[in-house]
């Protein structure tokens, strides 16, 4: 169960990094590019009029320790400023919600795993990451990322240094043209692995309930 718990977080955590990176992107982002810093102001923009987002995925993980890709589709429901569901409804059904200072993780029929930031130092990883973006810790992704525009609506993330750049070699995100919203994300890592995540169906600004964040199930 432990392994399998670990794989779970290995196949949430980018997704849910490199989402909230965007979702809360930023406007003042270091760069030389005055196109790059007109499109990331028109994004955040649209950020702030919204409060809530929820929208479906697929996430495509392709691993070198397997011959196909790991496909996961599911959705995904935030709510500003401290509240996140990330559900994996197929092929293994999983939940990852953070409310605040706590949160829950379910697989499958198992008994859902309570955990509390303040004691468990994985989740609290994972959860600092989110919290970065969400709190808009602007700061942050300006020293981990060269940030460039590479097309009318694809912004590219190369990081600087540490050990996110041992493992990540480039980040490529687009958003739709309309919604701003971001679309595909390909993560690229330096052994090899990718990560493609496809965003759809989204709805922005309502009001989500709130059993979304204190119940696995639905």
């Amino acid at each position: 169960m432990i392994r399998m718990q670990s794989f779970l977080i290995s196949l949430f955590t980018p997704a849910l990094v490199i989402f909230f990176s965007f979702w809360s992107v930023t406007a003042h982002a270091s760069t030389e590019s005055a196109d790059l810093e007109i499109f990331l102001a028109k994004v955040a923009e649209k950020v702030a009029e919204t409060g809530s987002v929820s929208c479906k995925f697929e996430q495509k993980r392709n691993l070198a320790v397997f011959s196909k890709p790991v496909i996961f589709h599911g959705r995904m429901a935030v709510q500003r400023p401290d509240k996140l569901r990330w559900e994996n409804i197929s092929p293994v059904p999983s939940v990852m919600i953070f409310s605040g200072k706590s949160g829950m993780r379910c697989n499958g029929d198992v008994e859902p795993l309570r955990f509390d930031l303040a004691t468990d130092p994985v989740m609290k990883m994972v959860a600092e990451q989110i919290w970065t973006w969400a709190d808009s810790a602007y700061d942050k992704l300006r020293d981990q990322y060269a940030i460039s525009l590479t097309a009318p609506h694809t912004v590219e993330l190369i990081p600087h240094g540490g050990k996110l750049a041992e493992t990540v070699a480039v980040i490529r995100v687009t958003f739709g043209s309309l919604t701003l919203q971001p679309e595909t994300v390909l993560i690229r890592e330096k052994e090899g692995d990718e990560t493609e995540l496809r965003f759809y169906e989204y709805v922005s600004g309502e009001q989500l309930p709130e059993s979304l964040f204190n119940s696995c199930y639905q």
